[in-house]
Formats: C-alpha cells, sequence, structure tokens
C-alpha cells in the first residue's frame, strides 16, 4: 500500500510537470510573430475612414479571432502565435453598421438595425405611414454608413521570419442619387421624405456578397430649386443573388405634409430605372446609382384664404404615378 501511494504521488508530480511545461511552451513568447498588415487602396481611392479594424481568424482551429485597430489608412503591426490567419478588415468610423456571425471569416456579415418609416424620413406622424403596395411586409432598416472592408490572402506566422498580409479594402455601400422635376406647389409642402424598397439587408464583410432577403430603407428630401426634389443614401445594395430571372421590385414612396396639414403620400415604380442605372454603374466601375425623373409630382396647392384643393386631413391620401423611361 505504501509503494501504491507512493507512485501515485509521482504520477501526480510528473503529470504537474508536464502541464506546466505544456503552459511554459503555450506562453512562451518565442511561439510568437509579427504580422505586418497593409492596405491597398486601388480599388477605393477616394476613401478616408479615420481608422480600420482588422480581425486575424485562425485557418486551423475555430476559435475567437484576434483584433487589432489602427488609426488612418496604412496599416501596422500585430503580434500573433504561430499558426495560420486569415484577415478580414473594415473601417471603425461607422455609427449605424452592426456585425454578426462572426465566427469565421466567411460567415462574418454586416448589417443594421430595424428602423421605421418616420425615423428615415423624419416626419412626425401619428400612427404607421402608408406603405406601397406589396412591400408592406419588408422590414425598414436603417440607412448605413460609408463601410470599406476586405480580406487579405492566408498568411503564416512562423519562428524567426515577420510576415506581411495585404488587404484591398473596397465599398461595401453603394450611393443612390434621385431628382424628381418639374414638382408643382413644392413651396407649399413643410415636413417631406421618401422610402425605397427591394434593398439588401446587409452584406458579407469580407467578399461584399448581399445578403438574401428584401428591405425597405427611408430617407430625407432635398429641396433643390422651387421645382426640384433631390435624395441621396446609401444602401448595401439591391437584388441579391436569386435565382435567375428574379428579381426585387423597387416601389418609390415620397411623402409630403402641406402647409394645411394634408398628408400625400406619391408611390413610382422605379425598378427598370433602378436596373438600367446599375447595370451603367457597373460599366463604369462605380458605386452611385443616378435616377432622373421628369415627370414630377401633382403636388396640389393647399388652401389659402378658402381657395386652393380642399383635402381630407384625416389620414394620408395616396397616388399612385407612372413614370416613362
Amino acid at each position: 500500500m505504501k509503494y501504491r501511494h507512493i507512485l501515485m504521488l509521482m504520477s501526480v508530480v510528473v503529470l504537474c510537470s508536464c502541464e506546466a511545461k505544456l503552459r511554459d511552451l503555450y506562453y512562451d513568447e518565442n511561439s510568437w510573430n509579427t504580422v505586418q498588415v497593409l492596405f491597398d487602396w486601388q480599388e477605393a481611392p477616394e476613401a478616408k475612414p479615420q481608422g480600420m479594424t482588422v480581425l486575424f481568424y485562425d485557418e486551423l482551429q475555430a476559435k475567437e479571432p484576434e483584433r487589432y485597430d489602427f488609426s488612418g489608412t496604412k496599416g501596422g503591426t500585430a503580434n500573433l502565435m504561430f499558426g495560420a490567419y486569415r484577415a478580414v478588415a473594415y473601417n471603425y468610423d461607422t455609427e449605424t453598421i452592426l456585425y454578426r456571425n462572426m465566427a469565421s471569416w466567411q460567415t462574418l456579415e454586416a448589417y443594421t438595425r430595424l428602423s421605421s418609416i418616420e425615423e428615415g424620413a423624419q416626419i412626425i406622424s401619428r400612427g404607421a405611414m402608408p406603405r406601397a403596395l406589396g412591400t408592406e411586409d419588408e422590414p425598414v432598416i436603417l440607412e448605413p454608413d460609408p463601410l470599406w472592408a476586405g480580406a487579405g490572402e492566408p498568411v503564416k506566422v512562423i519562428a524567426d521570419e515577420p510576415s506581411t498580409t495585404t488587404v484591398t479594402p473596397s465599398s461595401r455601400i453603394e450611393t443612390v442619387e434621385i431628382d424628381i422635376r418639374n414638382v408643382p406647389n413644392l413651396q407649399y409642402t413643410g415636413q417631406i421624405g421618401g422610402a425605397l424598397s427591394g434593398l439588401a439587408p446587409g452584406v458579407k464583410v469580407a467578399t461584399g456578397e448581399l445578403l438574401e432577403g428584401s428591405a425597405t430603407q427611408s430617407f430625407t428630401c432635398q429641396r433643390i430649386d422651387d421645382t426640384t426634389l433631390r435624395m441621396r443614401f446609401h444602401i448595401f445594395g439591391h437584388c441579391p443573388h436569386h435565382a435567375e430571372g428574379i428579381h426585387n421590385q423597387h416601389m418609390l414612396t415620397i411623402y409630403a405634409v402641406l402647409a394645411d396639414n394634408s398628408k400625400w403620400y406619391y408611390t413610382i415604380d422605379v425598378t427598370e430605372q433602378i436596373h438600367n442605372a446599375k447595370a451603367e454603374e457597373e460599366e463604369e466601375k462605380t458605386e452611385r446609382i443616378t435616377i432622373d425623373i421628369d415627370e414630377g409630382l401633382p403636388i396640389p396647392k393647399p388652401i389659402v384664404n378658402g381657395s386652393g384643393f380642399q383635402p381630407n386631413i384625416d389620414g394620408w391620401q395616396g397616388v399612385e404615378i407612372e413614370i416613362g423611361m
């Protein structure tokens, strides 16, 4: 019995010694090395983010990525354990962008929170504002901030040789600019805003692939002159990779509250205009979708001193508008 106890005690000592050696090896400073992170901005030459976040994903085992934040656009140095990694980078100077599915670099997604027509259009309304026919079930999401992102090639961290990884960020959002001209009685509008349906709800950070589904975004409208409205806002994109031949419908809705407190909304199917503008955008290699609508909006003249159009001020009055190509 005495010898058995001695053998058991010796086994415990040996195991503890081995565990200590493994722990010392695991945390040995000689099992780490530096990785130089570089950014190549050839795909986004006008980008000027305040700084970039870099997530290093271990290619050999599933664990939380190592995070480094670098100010400016040049990059910096990270200190990583020996192994194989994939770097994913995105600018950190955003307010509306959220991230999820961070377990791997392939699944990391950027999105924005749920919003409302009233919030984005900045219109005060009693009760929910009306939606274009067929878009009522789409979630309304917040407009995304400018986002530049990309993934580097696999990089190995080994002894005696510092490593380098280069990330080439590109834009993960597009800019939509819509002008509506020849709008009568624009001077009588108070609150005015808009919404666009059929938009992507988010994007894969590493690849730029759009997330499946369809969302609506609302936005403010700016009066350029007495007869012109301009809308300018960011989207992740539109028409994700559905089955061939299937595309989202894009309904533009303009909301206007007149001086006499009557409320009007105008719906315009801009699907063809969006798709044609997208084709031109891809050909010219830009991230801007521009649409010009010359037909105007039939905004009525409000009642002034007993004259003018007699509105029903109890609710929103809808008008569908057809436009030519």
